[in-house]
């Protein structure tokens, strides 16, 4: 027989990574899915248009010069990497799955791009003494993340120190997803909101403009541009019936079980009511549709340019833009910037 905290999907070792343990577990499941999906991640892999897509979208918003230095996080088989190896000196790609940079390696190699440089590292600690160890700079001209940050469990704290790696005027270019994207996803997070199980939705970091800003705030860099785009290559709708279908995927992905690996099997069983129930009434409202959420974000930080004299004494002069949301002009905070950028929303 089985006890009550014993679970079919081997949830033991997902449990909520709130001590170092459980962080070190979580991290080492997120390698293994990723070394498993590494060999089909560009050709056959259900995801690999829309990570393209994303790779390009960023990469346009990078704004990536010929003496560029360029370093990509968390880079899997190096999509964005290669793409900026086209338009820059060198780039660099770290990632925690050795099958992922066995790949991007070996794409690198089959397309003649010779100023790419890939290594294993755990980039949501990552230091100086590594990069230096492995024969690289330790400031950069842009740093990239691509559909990625959903996966640490302490992104503002990754952010913040990835901003020390930036030359000045260097940028911070990241892509990431509002908060209902992936209707699978959001609606198991509504109904652990039902259960009254604790979770967090795995895109509250980025689910909004307001917050993507001030994830760049805090880690010292003057927001530069946000914009928001529709990713075409997901289902436009589901069924009931089909969304209900993905509650077992959906609950066995390493972010999900941050939260569900301690559920008991009798807890299981009452989220998936309640994920049932709300499929349905999405269904109904939707007229037999459940239209899914596929807004993704891309967001673009600047670190800070060197201080200029007023008559005031010293002040800091910030480069970057402001804010338009929804044709509306306004700054967003009391770094001064010389530019409008408009929001997409």
């Amino acid at each position: 027989s089985t006890s009550p905290r014993t679970s079919q999907l081997d949830r033991s070792s997902f449990a909520m990574a709130t001590t170092k343990t459980d962080e070190k577990e979580y991290t080492t499941r997120v390698q293994k899915v990723f070394d498993h999906r590494a060999e089909a991640y560009d050709t056959t892999d259900r995801w690999s248009e829309f990570h393209k897509a994303h790779a390009d979208i960023l990469i346009s918003n990078s704004s990536i010069e010929a003496e560029h230095t360029v370093l990509d996080l968390m880079c899997g088989t190096g999509m964005a990497a290669r793409r900026a190896a086209k338009l820059c000196k060198k780039v660099y790609g770290l990632d925690l799955s050795p099958k992922m940079i066995k790949s991007a390696r070996k794409a690198t190699r089959e397309e003649g791009v010779t100023t790419a440089q890939f290594e294993v590292c755990d980039v949501s600690s990552l230091t100086a003494d590594f990069l230096e160890k492995k024969g690289m700079p330790t400031k950069f001209d842009r740093i990239l993340c691509v559909s990625a940050l959903v996966y640490l469990i302490d992104p503002a704290k990754a952010i913040r120190q990835w901003a020390d790696f930036l030359n000045p005027g260097g940028k911070l270019c990241i892509s990431g997803f509002g908060k209902e994207f992936d209707i699978r996803s959001y609606c198991i997070n509504l109904a652990a909101e039902v259960c009254n199980f604790s979770q967090k939705y795995p895109n509250e970091a980025t689910g909004d403009t307001q917050k993507c800003a001030t994830l760049l705030e805090q880690a010292g860099l003057c927001v530069s541009r946000v914009v928001w785009e529709e990713q075409l290559h997901l289902p436009e709708s589901y069924t009931a019936k089909e969304l209900n279908s993905t509650f077992d995927k959906i609950l066995k992905h390493p972010i999900t079980m941050r939260w569900a690996g301690s559920l008991s099997d009798p807890e299981v069983a009452k989220l998936r009511t309640a994920f049932e129930k709300i499929s349905e009434k999405k269904e109904n409202e939707g007229k037999g549709k459940i239209m899914n959420n596929r807004r993704a974000v891309f967001f673009v930080g600047e670190a800070i340019a060197t201080a200029t004299s007023s008559e005031e004494g010293e002040k800091k002069k910030w480069r970057g833009s402001w804010f338009g949301i929804q044709g509306e002009e306004r700054p967003y905070s009391r770094r001064f910037c010389p530019s409008i950028i408009r929001i997409h929303v």
